[in-house]
C-alpha cells in the first residue's frame, strides 16, 4: 500500500477477549486490507466495577491489539468513542510505537495520558519506508485535523517565485502551490509586497522573458518588453539557449545569496564583451552590475560563514503556538517566515518544542520550500522520529541534511534572533485574537445571541440578468477565514434572478437533514447578504425543512442615506444597534465582502465558460470533441484571445476558414466588452497562418463537456477559487438586487 492512498486504512486486529464485543461499522476497509476481525469498543462497566478498573481493562485490551500489528513501518490513527480521529502518528516499527501509548499512566506525559484516555480504538496503514510513513502522516493530518497533532496552519497561504528550469527558456512567475516538475522554487514570501518588490528588482537586473508562450522561437517578432530593454528577447534567432541559460544561472546565484560568485561572473562577461568590441553589450552589463551592487548593499545582517541554513524557533502562550524560520543563504539573512500552528495540546509539556518540531518540520519542507544543508533548532525530535525526518529531508534535497542545536557563538545568536521573531509573531497573533474576541462578544450582546459566535457562515447570490445564477458560502472561525470550508452552489430551481427563491433553495440544500453528504458543523450565526426580505425567505425555507434555524442576521447597505452597513434581525423592524466603525460591524462587513468576492469569482468563471461555448458554436469542423479540446487548453476567453494561432491549430486541426471564423467570434465578444469581467482590452488575436485541411464529416464524435458540477465544490477546489481571486480578481460586478 502506498501513501498516495490514505483512504485505504486497515483496522487493527483485536486480541482474543470476551470483554470486547464488536462495534458496528468498524470493519477493515480498502481493497488491500487484510481479512481481520472488526475493531471493537469497550462495553459499559459491569455492575459494581469502578471507572479505574474499566480504564485498566481498556488499556490492556488496546495494548494486546497493538502487539498484533505487523512489524513494519506505517501510520496509526487513534479514534475516540464517536470514531473521530484524535491523533495521527508515524512509526518505524508499528507494534513498538503503538504499545508505548498503552503502558501504565504514571509513565506517560500529561498530554499523552489525556489523549490515551479518549482513545477507544485505532486503525493503521502499512507503508514501504519511513519516508512514505511521514508523507502519509502529513496527508492524514491535513485531512482529519486531529486535536492532538500540531498542524502548520498557513502552509498554503504564502506565494513563492518559480524559475521554470523545465523549459528551454526559463521564466519567473508567482505560484502558491509549487509542483515538483524540475522547476526551482524560491520562497515562500510572507509579504506579497516583499515578493513583488523582489520580483521587480530581479526583472530589472536579469531580463528574463515574461511571456508564457510554449515555443518562443515561433514568435514572429519581439514584443514591447524587448523594445523597452526589460527582456532579453529569446524569440530572436540570434539569442541561443546557451546564452539565455547563462542569464538564468545568474538568477539562481542571486536567489542563493552567492553575491561574490555572481559579481565575478558578470565582471568576466563584461570584460569578454569589451574585448570582442561589443561595447554596447558591455555597457548593459556594467549598468546591471551597478544595480546589483546597490541591491546587495541593502543586506545588513550577515553571519561569519558563507553557508546555507535555516534557523527555527518557537514560542507558545495561552495554548497558542507560533514560530519563525530565518533563511540564511551564503551567510546572509535573506528572509524570515512567520509560522502559525494549531492543535497539539502542548501547554505544560516538558518537551513541547521537540514535539512541535516533530510535526512541523516535515509539513514545512514538504510544501516545496528549499531544504538547506543545515537546520538549526532549539530542540531535536525524539530519536526514532529524528531518523525518519532526516531521511525524508535528504530525499527532498538530494544530499545529506543536518539538524543541529546551536550551543555557542554566532549560531546561538541566530537562534536568539529567531526566538525574538517567534515571540513577536505570537504576540501579534494574541493581540489580533484579543480584538477578534472583543468583536465577537459585542456581536453576542448587540445581536442577542445565545453564546459568543465562534463559527459564522455567510451566504451570497450572484447572477447576470437572471442567467448563470450561483451562490457561495464562506466560513469564519475565531475571526479567521476557513477557505477549505467554502462551498459553491449552482442555483437550479430559482429563475429570472429571483434572489428570494434562490436564498430558499440555498438554505434547503445547505441544511437539508436528509442529505448527509457532509457533516457540516452548525453555525453560531448565519449571515445573509440582504435585508428583511432575505431573512424572511430563509425562515420560510427552514420552516419547510422542519429544521430549527440557527441565529440569523442580514447585512445591507443604507442606500437612501448612503450610510454604513445595517444589520437586520428576524422579527425586528429596526436594524441592530451596531455603530459605524464598531469592531463587530467591521467583522460582519469583512465576511460579507469575502462572500461577495468568492461568489462573484465563481459566477465569472461560469460566464466565461458559457461565452466560450458561444465562440465555438456554428463553426464548421468544430464539433464536441474539438470544442472540448479547445476548452481544456484555453479555459477562459482571455486565454483564447491571447493565444497564438499556431497554438490553436496545434490543439486541434481545423481549416483556415474555420480558424478565421473563430478569431472573428473572439474579436466580436471582445468588442462587446465581456460582462464576465475578463481583462480583454489589450487582446488582439493575430492573423491566422495557413491552416490544415478541414476534418472529415463526423470526425468529431466524442462526448461533449463534462457533467454539470455538483451542489457543492470540494474543499480544496473552494480554497483554490478563493485564493486565485486575490491575485487577479475580476472587476465587473454581476447584475444583482440587494
Amino acid at each position: 500500500m502506498t501513501p498516495t492512498e490514505p483512504e485505504k486504512l486497515q483496522t487493527a486486529p483485536d486480541a482474543p477477549s470476551a470483554l470486547l464485543p464488536p462495534t458496528e461499522g468498524e470493519a477493515a476497509t480498502g481493497e488491500d486490507a487484510p481479512a481481520t476481525e472488526p475493531s471493537r469498543a469497550l462495553p459499559d462497566a459491569p455492575a459494581g466495577e469502578d471507572g479505574e478498573a474499566l480504564r485498566e481493562r481498556k488499556r490492556e485490551a488496546l495494548r494486546k491489539k497493538a502487539l498484533a500489528l505487523p512489524a513494519s513501518a506505517g501510520v496509526y490513527l487513534m479514534k475516540d468513542k464517536q470514531g473521530k480521529v484524535v491523533y495521527v502518528g508515524k512509526a518505524k516499527l508499528l507494534p513498538r510505537r503503538v504499545t508505548s501509548y498503552f503502558q501504565k499512566t504514571d509513565r506517560l506525559t500529561p498530554r499523552v495520558s489525556l489523549m490515551v484516555s479518549q482513545v477507544q480504538t485505532f486503525d493503521f496503514m502499512v507503508t514501504g519506508t519511513e519516508k512514505e510513513a511521514l508523507l502519509l502522516e502529513n496527508s492524514l493530518i491535513k485531512k482529519h485535523h486531529p486535536k492532538y497533532n500540531v498542524m502548520l496552519a498557513d502552509d498554503k497561504t504564502y506565494p513563492s517565485i518559480r524559475l521554470s528550469l523545465n523549459e528551454p527558456f526559463p521564466r519567473l512567475e508567482i505560484v502558491r502551490r509549487p509542483a515538483r516538475d524540475g522547476s526551482v522554487i524560491y520562497g515562500p514570501f510572507p509579504s506579497s509586497g516583499a515578493l513583488k518588490e523582489t520580483l521587480r528588482i530581479v526583472n530589472r537586473l536579469f531580463p528574463l522573458r515574461r511571456c508564457a508562450r510554449e515555443d518562443v522561437k515561433k514568435i514572429d517578432r519581439p514584443c514591447l518588453n524587448y523594445q523597452m530593454g526589460i527582456c532579453m528577447g529569446p524569440c530572436r534567432p540570434e539569442v541561443t539557449a546557451e546564452e539565455y541559460k547563462q542569464l538564468s544561472d545568474e538568477v539562481r546565484l542571486f536567489f542563493q545569496g552567492k553575491k561574490g560568485e555572481l559579481k565575478r561572473e558578470m565582471e568576466n562577461e563584461m570584460k569578454r564583451r569589451a574585448s570582442a568590441l561589443d561595447f554596447e553589450g558591455a555597457a548593459l552589463l556594467r549598468d546591471r552590475l551597478y544595480d546589483l551592487e546597490k541591491t546587495l548593499e541593502r543586506q545588513i545582517v550577515t553571519t561569519f560563514e558563507e553557508k546555507d541554513l535555516d534557523v527555527w524557533a518557537l514560542a507558545q502562550s495561552q495554548g497558542f503556538l507560533a514560530g519563525a524560520v530565518l533563511n540564511i543563504r551564503s551567510g546572509a539573512l535573506t528572509g524570515c517566515r512567520p509560522l502559525f500552528a494549531s492543535g497539539g495540546a502542548l501547554a505544560g509539556e516538558k518537551d513541547a518544542e521537540a514535539l512541535a518540531l516533530t510535526g512541523l518540520i516535515g509539513q514545512y519542507y514538504n510544501s516545496g520550500t528549499q531544504v538547506p544543508p543545515e537546520i538549526l533548532a532549539p530542540a531535536l525530535p525524539p530519536e526514532e522520529d529524528l531518523a525518519i525526518i532526516l531521511s525524508f529531508l535528504e530525499s527532498l534535497a538530494g544530499r545529506s541534511v543536518k539538524l543541529l542545536i546551536p550551543r555557542k557563538g554566532h549560531r546561538l545568536k541566530l537562534l536568539e534572533l529567531a526566538r525574538d521573531n517567534a515571540q513577536a509573531v505570537l504576540e501579534e497573533r494574541l493581540e489580533r485574537l484579543l480584538k477578534t474576541r472583543g468583536a465577537m462578544a459585542e456581536l453576542q450582546t448587540r445581536l442577542r445571541l445565545p453564546k459568543v459566535p465562534r463559527r459564522v457562515e455567510c451566504f451570497d447570490l450572484a447572477h447576470f440578468q437572471g442567467e448563470s445564477a450561483v451562490a457561495g458560502m464562506v466560513v469564519m472561525e475565531e475571526g479567521e477565514f476557513k477557505k477549505s470550508m467554502y462551498r459553491k452552489f449552482k442555483i437550479k430551481e430559482a429563475k429570472g434572478g429571483d434572489d428570494y427563491s434562490g436564498m430558499r433553495e440555498l438554505i434547503s440544500r445547505r441544511f437539508n437533514p436528509e442529505k448527509d453528504k457532509e457533516k457540516w458543523p452548525e453555525p453560531d450565526l448565519l449571515l445573509l447578504d440582504g435585508g428583511r426580505g432575505q431573512i424572511s425567505a430563509a425562515l420560510r425555507a427552514f420552516k419547510e425543512l422542519g429544521v430549527e434555524p440557527p441565529p440569523l442576521a442580514g447585512i445591507a447597505k443604507d442606500r437612501e442615506n448612503d450610510g454604513p452597513d445595517r444589520i437586520f434581525l428576524p422579527g425586528r423592524k429596526n436594524p441592530a444597534d451596531l455603530k459605524s466603525g464598531s469592531p463587530g460591524l467591521l467583522i460582519l462587513s469583512r465576511l460579507r465582502d469575502e462572500a461577495h468576492r468568492f461568489c462573484r469569482v465563481y459566477h465569472h468563471h461560469l460566464m466565461s465558460k458559457d461565452m466560450l461555448k458561444n465562440v465555438f458554436s456554428g463553426i464548421k469542423g468544430i464539433g464536441p470533441a474539438r470544442e472540448k479540446a479547445f476548452q481544456a487548453r484555453f479555459p477562459t476567453l482571455k486565454e483564447l484571445s491571447e493565444a497564438d494561432p499556431r497554438e490553436i491549430l496545434k490543439t486541434a486541426p481545423i481549416s483556415e476558414e474555420s480558424l478565421q471564423k473563430l478569431l472573428e467570434n473572439v474579436r466580436s465578444l471582445i468588442a462587446r466588452n465581456s460582462p464576465a469581467g475578463e481583462a480583454l482590452d489589450d487582446a488582439n488575436p493575430k492573423e491566422a497562418p495557413k491552416a490544415k485541411e478541414a476534418p472529415k464529416a463526423g470526425e468529431a464524435a466524442e462526448e461533449g463537456e463534462a457533467a454539470e458540477e455538483g451542489e457543492a465544490a470540494e474543499a480544496g477546489e473552494a480554497a483554490e477559487e478563493g485564493e486565485a481571486a486575490e491575485e487577479g480578481e475580476a472587476t465587473a460586478p454581476p447584475d444583482r438586487d440587494g
